[in-house]
């Protein structure tokens, strides 16, 4: 399983002049699309997914419960799998192939086998946790991004990945020079769109919903 992890921090004057070029960042977008779509044309414009789904805090908070239910269950394994490393080691007082040997290998096994069952089980109802967290969070993007391309007429949203390249990793290289997008001038929907599903975020939340 895979969790993002966002690191946050700084002064109050470094967190308001980030603000205030988020807020620039969002109008001069906005001032753009209007701009084409006044041209009459249907418009493209890109979305950095990875960093939609980075930032958003739902996301984050459903993924670490996950992340800490999975640690607790792999503890309780290891509790396990010592008990059945104990009852291996009680095994040494009985003569093999006799009543007490035998009862308690049928034992080991079948807890064993228990043990397997659970775990297999266990692992597929996270990572289909895990897949419902991406997909709710996948579909609430999916929506801000309809409603702001149909504020400003875009026609096609394309994925595209906005961090820099590490001229010095070969696989970050090979991967970037694969990129879809190759350049975009005033076309990147990734700040309108956090903002907007953190936004719906706080409107829904349980505090809110009488207000």
């Amino acid at each position: 399983m895979v969790a993002l992890h966002i690191h946050q921090g700084g002064l109050i004057l470094k967190s308001s002049l980030i603000f205030t070029a988020i807020v620039a960042c969002v109008f001069a977008l906005a001032g753009n699309l209007q701009a084409q779509e006044s041209t009459g044309g249907g418009m493209v414009a890109v979305l950095d997914v990875a960093k939609v789904f980075e930032a958003n805090a739902l996301f984050n908070q459903r993924m670490d419960a996950i992340k800490a239910e999975a640690e607790q269950f792999k503890a309780q394994m290891e509790a396990e799998q010592q008990r059945l490393q104990q009852m291996a080691e009680q095994g040494k007082d009985y003569k093999p192939g006799s009543p007490e040997y035998k009862q308690l290998e049928a034992e080991m096994e079948s807890e064993a086998a228990t043990l397997r069952t659970t775990a297999r089980q266990t692992n597929t109802d996270m990572l289909n946790s895990e897949a419902r967290i991406y997909f709710d969070t996948y579909t609430q993007m999916q929506q801000v991004v309809g409603q702001i391309s149909e504020q400003y007429g875009i026609s096609l949203v394309i994925r595209f990945d906005s961090k820099s390249i590490d001229p010095g990793n070969r696989p970050e290289v090979i991967q970037g020079v694969n990129r879809n997008v190759v350049y975009q001038k005033n076309l990147d929907l990734t700040t309108m769109v956090i903002e907007k599903m953190a936004s719906a975020a706080t409107a829904d939340a349980p505090g809110n919903l009488n207000r």
